[in-house]
């Protein structure tokens, strides 16, 4: 099992999935499946006391992404500032840059029409050790579909999708390469200019700092709004 374990009393689990929805052996056909998803998340923290949370994991760019989002979520608590009571949805208010749980939902989500047959999503727990090991058990006699530990990240290609959606500049991006001590020459206006100069992993992992700034600066207003109220 791909348990980590973030704090004494406290793991977490992190998983792909991908699949048709008729692998799935309790899912009723007369629901949608995210209407069956929030029935899953109910039930486990009701037997198991865990946090469960689906997202979308098409906007995965990186292994250190998915590590900065989780290291956000464990201060956000252990400081008193997060927004959920719930590990997995302050998950992902900090997936999707949002304050507001709906939002979130709306950006970072998953959303799958009732007639749609193939599905990819991720999912996150959170809890107790031995709790969490209970309810990955039970999720697997629920979500019998190809389980990946290891994420598949976004491919260069779709990059550009990411910095769109998370309003990271091409600038921004230069500009953290150039911090980094790598030489850029001429005009740099995409993407596509900067692969003439620039490995695609640097450019993956400066991409991944923007993205870790947006985090850093929703923390901390999280945390100062926190202190005021």
């Amino acid at each position: 099992m791909n348990i980590i374990e973030v704090e004494k009393g406290l793991a977490m689990y992190l998983a792909q999935y991908t699949g048709l929805t008729k692998d799935f052996s309790s899912y009723p056909k007369q629901i949608s499946f995210i209407d069956y998803f929030i029935q899953l998340k109910e039930e486990i923290m009701e037997k198991f006391n865990v946090s469960f949370q689906i997202f979308n994991s098409k906007f995965i760019i990186s292994a250190d992404q998915l590590k900065f989002i989780l290291h956000h979520v464990y201060s956000t608590f252990s400081l008193g500032s997060n927004i959920s009571k719930q590990y997995g949805v302050e998950f992902l208010l900090y997936f999707s840059y949002e304050r507001q749980i709906k939002k979130a939902i709306e950006k970072a989500g998953i959303k799958i029409p009732i007639d749609v047959k193939e599905i990819s999503f991720g999912e996150i727990l959170f809890g107790e050790p031995e709790n969490l090991k209970q309810a990955i058990k039970f999720l697997e006699n629920k979500i019998k579909i190809n389980q990946h530990s290891q994420f598949k990240y976004l491919e260069p290609k779709e990059w550009e999708i990411f910095m769109r959606t998370y309003e990271i500049s091409i600038d921004h991006v230069i500009n953290i390469l150039r911090g980094n001590n790598h030489t850029l020459k001429g005009k740099i206006k995409s993407l596509d200019d900067l692969k003439e100069y620039i490995s695609s992993d640097s450019i993956r992992n400066a991409i991944t700092d923007a993205y870790n700034i947006g985090l850093v600066k929703l923390f901390l207003e999280n945390f100062k709004r926190n202190k005021k109220i």
